[in-house]
């Protein structure tokens, strides 16, 4: 066989490789993206409700979304089922989560116009409320479009419904037709009117632009619109839409901008629960925290009176408070305002935590047998081989004492006592210790006694 012949069969060979692997390495990343989603999906089916966080005492404290409030399917309006359905989607029940006529109606504008029509349905629209950006890419709609499909086959269309109207987002920071029932009219979404349910069912193809609390006259020209497709769907007759048209409606104030009181221990207590639940709602769980609201109202005034007395601009301070028989987390205060900075300084800002790391020394010293009468000699004449040279603790408090029972050493905070005991009891004990309660990835220095190494408070 001619050389050529051979290069062009080895060339066609390598070609049909990469393009075999690439095939391979493309259904082996779609199976596990599949895989993923369709578990998260079915943990939807698990239903909705509030997952509230209690005191210690027992109390209900806060939400885990304070923005919405899941409410079961049967607690809302049926003119606000019958509202959305009507102007969102009004095949929602014949089609599998793709609607064909909405696809292509859209597809032949887009290409009319050149731009990118959206055709969603209801369930396209939930998928990309739950899993995906709002960003307008072809790509994005292809996901949106397998997840919808996805929807439907694991979920009834009554679940999807259900999680729509609770997680669809309403204007003004508000998720969900009970929060936006209770901010816009003071009741429950079981009680909406046929007016008041147009009115929040329009808001929902622009939040924006038909938010009622800024753009009243639009909302109520989008409920009109709203009101008759549901006389065209035939969910309601003439006279009634006529009436819903006249009806006054009556808001409340705006919604509020979440209270930053107690925001650093909220937020944490949250993101505890996402890391081992998730992000989604359980249905109605109930979540009992060790933290004693009335002790996080004192921790916060201590932190913000007394950087108010320090008056150094931008200066922050964390403070966390700890019942020292269980351990238990009473409070916790991430910095001067939540509202002004939500980064939580308390769990998440590296200190050396200095003379307070010396008690892991002494209880290592403890442990192998010492007393607190056992004495520490040598304190005027302590000094350690460092690669940078002799290292000599500095140490005020000891004055001219050359010799310390551990007890005095500890009362004195004496700098060269912890650094001997160190050396006496072996840095591995002292890492080992510190690690078993908790504070973990220190460096095993001379230094470590007088805590050298980093930590959160």
């Amino acid at each position: 066989m001619p050389l050529a012949d051979l290069r062009a069969i080895t060339l066609r060979q390598w070609v049909l490789a990469i393009v075999a692997g690439s095939l391979i390495a493309c259904a082996v990343v779609t199976t596990i993206w599949t895989v993923r989603h369709a578990a998260a999906i079915r943990k939807l089916s698990r239903g909705v409700g509030d997952t509230v966080f209690f005191d210690a005492a027992g109390r209900p404290w806060f939400r885990l979304d304070d923005q919405r409030r899941d409410v079961p399917f049967d607690q809302i309006s049926t003119y606000f089922k019958d509202a959305v359905i009507a102007v969102e989607d009004h095949r929602f029940y014949l089609h599998p989560g793709i609607d064909p006529v909405a696809l292509g109606r859209a597809l032949v504008n887009n290409v009319r116009s050149d731009g990118m029509q959206g055709g969603s349905t209801i369930t396209q629209q939930l998928a990309r409320t739950l899993f995906l950006s709002n960003t307008r890419t072809y790509g994005r709609k292809v996901k949106e479009a397998t997840l919808a499909v996805m929807l439907e086959a694991l979920l009834t269309k009554r679940e999807i419904l259900q999680l729509y109207m609770n997680r669809v987002y309403l204007s003004g920071g508000v998720y969900g037709v009970e929060s936006m029932s209770q901010k816009m009219f003071g009741r429950p979404a079981s009680g909406l009117t046929l007016a008041e349910a147009a009115l929040i069912a329009g808001i929902i193809r622009a939040p924006a632009s038909y938010s009622p609390w800024s753009h009243l006259d639009a909302a109520r020209s989008r409920s009109f619109v709203v009101l008759r497709r549901m006389r065209e769907e035939g969910k309601i007759t003439a006279e009634q839409e006529q009436v819903a048209r006249q009806a006054r409606i009556r808001l409340g104030p705006p919604p509020a901008i979440t209270s930053a009181r107690h925001g650093y221990a909220k937020e944490f207590l949250r993101q505890q629960f996402r890391n081992v639940y998730g992000g989604d709602n359980p249905p109605d769980w109930k979540v009992q925290t060790t933290f004693v609201p009335e002790i996080q109202d004192l921790a916060e005034s201590a932190v913000r009176d007394g950087l108010r007395r320090l008056g150094i601009k931008g200066l922050q301070a964390a403070l966390v408070a700890m019942d020292p028989q269980t351990g238990d987390l009473l409070a916790m205060v991430g910095g001067s305002d939540f509202a002004t900075t939500s980064f939580n300084r308390a769990v998440r800002s590296h200190r050396q935590p200095g003379s307070a790391f010396k008690p892991f020394v002494y209880a290592v010293a403890l442990e192998q047998g010492l007393s607190p009468v056992s004495k520490v000699g040598g304190l005027k004449e302590v000094s350690i081989a460092a690669p940078q040279g002799v290292w000599i603790p500095n140490d005020e408090q000891t004055g001219d004492q050359n010799e310390l029972t551990l007890r005095e050493a500890f009362l004195e905070s004496s700098n060269a006592a912890a650094v001997l005991l160190q050396q006496r009891v072996g840095s591995s004990s002292v890492l080992r210790l510190a690690r078993d309660l908790g504070v973990e990835d220190q460096t095993d220095v001379p230094s470590l006694a007088l805590g050298s190494g980093l930590v959160t408070p």
